[in-house]
């Protein structure tokens, strides 16, 4: 399932003649694409909203929902905040020739993207028309570091088609996934455009900060810096390409802190560096300088105005003015993530130490790292200290000059009295579940049960599944709702319950609400459905099972109430907006594709080179797109027996029964997920 393109999928994007800030997903470089229902007046007039202006500012506000926004030939796309939220996606795609972009600045946490290198794009771009096209004052200032490096998607990912110059400057990003920029496709398998990034900043990207090929790419005056906390790191790295012209480097800081190269090099580019500093010896000086440089953003804000200042309270002020209470977080001797929250105003300190880019301040509270026994980051707080946090490592904390036990401020977390079992034990076939609390949840060793990272806690909402095997959960205040599909039982605190006496059998809520052109849908879950009583599928839709409806919409909304998962949404002619419960999907990521009970996947992601492998299964196999595997008809199935390779990607495959036999050529990854 070898793909060179991590950016765009097979069809590339048809260029608009205006940007739109709101357009619609399409199939460009993510599958995944959600927008939020605005209520029951945004079904019955269509969905559509505007970027949010924000008051007294000079830029808009975007909310991220999964779309995707495009920039075309001789178009500016500036001056706008993005709001992630808790886990929203967005993708710019800018193409043609003489376009622009700057003054971007991303707020929030990025959520879950699939897998890299596949896993999507924050920028995809080329100018395709062999003149020069610009990125700048950009901060994104941090993939989410809880989710794992294959989740996480690329800052930047210029395409093969790139045919120009692409001028990149002034950009603040970290935690990004696979590179953070991915500008050598160009060189070896596309038209040969150049990159030219100056006075760029990046922190811990899953494996290569700057990744660009020796046709004449440049980097200056730029900052790559590795925190230690992950081995076989590279800070820039450069292809060899078909097109000559070298590459240069000059005037970097590089630090890895021991984790990697600074400078590596891929099938031996030409490569100039004048005045490289790294701590591996791989530039031409060492001792190399952590910090941001000039004229680079340090918050979202900052960009999205167009400047570069952090907006804190503290950064103006000179000290007067600022919250009584201090805090100060010092390292300890490795590196060393935490977060601190207080009940009132929380700002930098001026007269203590001095917060780095990848330190962030929200209000009333704010994450950092400090990463040696000299490094300190404070703190000025009005109210009380409310939560101090080890993301990893650990670090020495004291509130107005005096230690304190960091244990002793955990954020009041509720006591989770209550338990939940769901016992599949001695039961045929699997159950999946899903249940609501009112207050919080947690997965627990209740009665023996097992703790599945595929089974998720969001809030208060749990979902999962069991077969053979029990899943435990903590949790406060009541049960809400119950759904059940198989045999498996349920116990709260020891005493079996009926899935009947808790909210609705089926509740989940499926939309269609018509475009305009004519359709005919067929619709499968793995539970039951049932159209709604009173609603217009009533007279346009027909249940053909307790699991499959069919019909045909044009104008109208049409709603259907089920339980379980939804597997299949298939339109026969026409196309309808979809909304699962208050999230608009893609019916293509429904394509009732058969699904085994158990997964391996082989991942390439990050290593050098190509991988082979070559397994077989006692039962059957399929393909699979799980964790947003490519489909590739190069890989082969005869029977139970499966060969094929990766490079920087991943293959994927259902299958039952058990693995009778696996053999693997290359540095790729495997993973088995029983009963997923």
């Amino acid at each position: 399932m070898a793909r060179d393109d991590p950016g765009w999928d097979g069809d590339r994007p048809a260029e608009p003649t205006t940007s739109n800030d709101e357009r619609d997903w399409s199939s460009t470089i993510d599958r995944r694409s959600y927008l939020k229902l605005a209520g029951a007046t945004a079904l019955a007039a269509g969905v559509s909203a505007g970027a949010a202006s924000a008051a007294g500012e000079e830029y808009d506000v975007i909310e991220a929902r999964g779309q995707t926004i495009r920039v075309s030939s001789g178009q500016t796309w500036e001056n706008k905040l993005i709001d992630l939220g808790n886990g929203g996606t967005i993708t710019i795609v800018a193409t043609g020739t003489n376009w622009t972009i700057r003054n971007i600045g991303f707020r929030g946490t990025l959520g879950a993207t699939g897998t890299a290198p596949n896993s999507g794009t924050v920028f995809g771009i080329a100018d395709t028309g062999g003149n020069t096209s610009t990125l700048e004052n950009i901060y994104w200032g941090r993939g989410n570091p809880d989710r794992p490096s294959n989740e996480r998607p690329l800052l930047m990912w210029v395409d093969p088609d790139h045919s120009g110059r692409l001028d990149v400057r002034n950009v603040n990003f970290g935690h990004a996934g696979c590179n953070g920029i991915y500008g050598s496709a160009p060189a070896y398998n596309g038209n040969g455009g150049s990159i030219h990034i100056d006075r760029c900043y990046t922190y811990d990207s899953h494996h290569t900060g700057f990744r660009i090929g020796d046709n004449g790419c440049t980097i200056s005056n730029s900052v790559v810096y590795k925190s230690g906390t992950r081995a076989a790191a590279r800070g820039i790295w450069v292809w060899a390409g078909n097109y000559g012209g070298g590459a240069t480097i000059e005037n970097t800081q590089i630090i890895t802190n021991g984790t990697g190269g600074g400078v590596v090099t891929h099938n031996g580019p030409s490569v100039s560096m004048d005045q490289v500093y790294t701590d591996d010896g791989s530039g031409t000086h060492g001792s190399p300088e952590h910090f941001v440089p000039d004229g680079v953003p340090t918050s979202p804000e900052a960009a999205a105005s167009g400047g570069t200042a952090s907006g804190s309270p503290s950064s103006s002020d000179g000290g007067t003015d600022l919250p009584e209470n201090t805090l100060t977080v010092t390292g300890t001797g490795e590196p060393t993530e935490y977060y601190v929250e207080t009940t009132d105003e929380l700002v930098a300190d001026p007269d203590v130490g001095s917060l780095e880019s990848h330190d962030s301040i929200d209000a009333t509270s704010a994450t950092g790292w400090v990463t040696n026994t000299s490094h300190v980051d404070g703190y000025r707080f009005a109210g009380d200290l409310h939560e101090v946090a080890f993301r990893q490592g650990s670090a020495h904390v004291e509130v107005n000059g005096e230690p304190i036990d960091p244990d002793q401020y955990n954020g009041d977390q509720p006591t989770l009295e209550n338990t939940l079992l769901v016992d599949g034990v001695g039961t045929s076939g699997g159950t999946r579940y899903e249940f609501a609390v009112s207050g919080a949840a947690e997965k627990a060793t209740v009665k023996g049960a097992t703790i599945d990272s595929e089974d998720t806690v969001d809030g208060g909402t749990i979902t999962g599944s069991v077969a053979g095997w029990r899943d435990g959960f903590n949790f406060s205040g009541e049960l809400t709702d119950l759904t059940l599909d198989g045999d498996a039982r349920v116990y709260v605190n020891g005493e079996q319950v009926d899935p009947a006496d808790y909210g609705d059998e089926q509740p989940h809520v499926l939309t269609l609400v018509g475009n305009g052109s004519s359709a005919s849908y067929e619709i499968t879950v793995d539970g039951t459905i049932d159209t709604v009583a009173g609603d217009a599928a009533e007279d346009h839709a027909t249940v053909l099972s307790d699991t499959t409806v069919e019909g045909s919409i044009e104008r109208d909304a049409q709603r259907f109430r089920f339980s379980g998962a939804l597997t299949d949404v298939t339109f026969h002619d026409g196309s309808a907006h979809v909304y699962l419960d208050d999230q608009r999907i893609d019916p293509a990521d429904y394509d009732g594709q058969e699904r085994l009970p158990h997964a391996i996947v082989i991942d390439g992601s990050g290593t050098d080179g190509q991988s082979s492998y070559s397994f077989a299964v006692d039962g059957e196999v399929v393909t699979a797109s799980y964790r947003d595997a490519s489909v590739d008809p190069g890989d082969a199935i005869e029977g139970t027996a499966v060969s094929g390779s990766v490079d920087d990607e991943l293959d994927a495959y259902w299958f039952d029964g058990d693995i009778t036999d696996f053999r693997l050529n290359g540095d790729a990854s495997v993973d088995v997920q029983y009963n997923v």
